[in-house]
């Protein structure tokens, strides 16, 4: 068998911005060269903002403006930069939904035992193009990895995929700032995450902000990233006239630190797969609030331990606890102490030893 440093990992994602999925790809190529791999990456999107390690294989570079053309052009950029790679195993963050496509990717360049497919959100079909087909074709690759158990118990429920198993995304360490961070000295709650109301509900969650009375208590709200519904939100705040207390922040790079120093980080979401975001907010001892949505958020928070659990998408419910964790102090130190030790489990060292023996099977 291969050492570390001999093998060669290609990642293949969408882009690397924007999004947890994208980040936690990032982050994961450092792991691996860290550990003794050979990185290469193949991002479909022009779109790079995350820090990561490797050679690049950007396709979206100078492409055509005619949707067939690109396609095409893309198709033939994206063969001829996996066979460059020549990897001993190709992992795919990508979504993964057209039946054609992917058909195509599988039969003419992927070769199925150096496949590694990952499913990150709860909406399998996003990753998994439907039919029996893609069940046999799924089935022949190297691995499908699951990134938190309940999807994992999704998938054996609809598949019965024999090479399926679960490892989740993890957190690695956060250099300290050479300098005093630009991060304003008030007192806030944060919320992070693609604007993309349908999925994030930011739209909700300022409303509920507003139905909390956080705002007389002069405790702001922030909303970090970025997406097709800023607009719409920032007609909301105008609406609700939260302009004074409610901040759409956007693509904010020292992200960590404006975590660091918030009140308690809040995730709204309708559905999710395993959400980094939580695992960074506690790393950076800051306390949590989430819906008990499908999926991560049960897997992260042990509720009045580390932050609070909400019936999923009970909005009345997340306004108490909200208020809760900024009324009562006991709660709030006791799961800010217990922040650090409660996601040992997720940082890097256990679960790249996941990756380094999934890789070695």
């Amino acid at each position: 068998m291969q050492q570390n440093s001999k093998k060669k990992i290609c990642l293949i994602v969408e882009c690397l911005s924007g999004g947890g999925a994208e980040k936690q790809a990032a982050n994961f190529s450092k792991s691996l060269h860290k550990y003794g791999f050979e990185v290469t990456i193949i991002s479909i999107k022009d779109q790079i903002s995350y820090d990561f390690a490797g050679t690049l294989y950007n396709l979206g570079k100078g492409e055509s403006s005619v949707k067939i053309i690109k396609q095409i052009q893309k198709f033939f950029a994206f063969k001829k930069a996996y066979r460059q790679c020549n990897a001993d195993m190709y992992i795919d963050f990508r979504s993964r939904s057209r039946f054609v496509m992917e058909w195509l990717l599988h039969k003419f360049i992927f070769q199925a035992e150096k496949m590694i497919m990952m499913v990150h959100s709860y909406h399998i079909e996003w990753h998994i193009p439907k039919g029996k087909l893609f069940r046999e074709i799924y089935n022949k690759t190297h691995a499908v990895v699951a990134v938190s158990e309940e999807i994992q118990w999704k998938l054996g429920d609809l598949y019965d995929f024999e090479n399926l198993l679960c490892i989740p995304n993890y957190i690695t360490a956060v250099e300290s700032p050479q300098s005093e961070p630009n991060v304003a000295k008030e007192d806030y709650i944060i919320a992070v995450g693609r604007l993309q109301n349908d999925i994030k509900q930011f739209d909700r969650l300022i409303e509920t902000y507003h139905a909390s009375k956080l705002a007389k208590q002069q405790i702001k709200l922030y909303i970090c990233g970025d997406g097709d519904d800023r607009a719409s939100l920032g007609q909301l705040i105008s609406t609700l006239q939260l302009q004074a207390h409610v901040q759409l922040l956007g693509f904010v790079e020292n992200v960590t630190e404006y975590i660091r120093n918030a009140k308690y980080l809040v995730l709204s979401s309708r559905v999710e797969g395993f959400p980094m975001v939580l695992l960074e907010a506690l790393q950076q001892k800051t306390p949590v609030i989430s819906f008990d949505c499908k999926s991560g958020p049960s897997e992260i928070i042990q509720h009045k331990i580390n932050g609070l659990l909400v019936e999923d998408q009970n909005f009345a419910a997340l306004k108490d606890a909200m208020l809760l964790l900024i009324e009562n102090m006991e709660l709030y130190m006791n799961c800010k102490e217990n922040a650090v030790s409660s996601i040992q489990k997720y940082t890097e060292n256990p679960i790249i030893r996941e990756w380094i023996q999934l890789i070695n099977a």
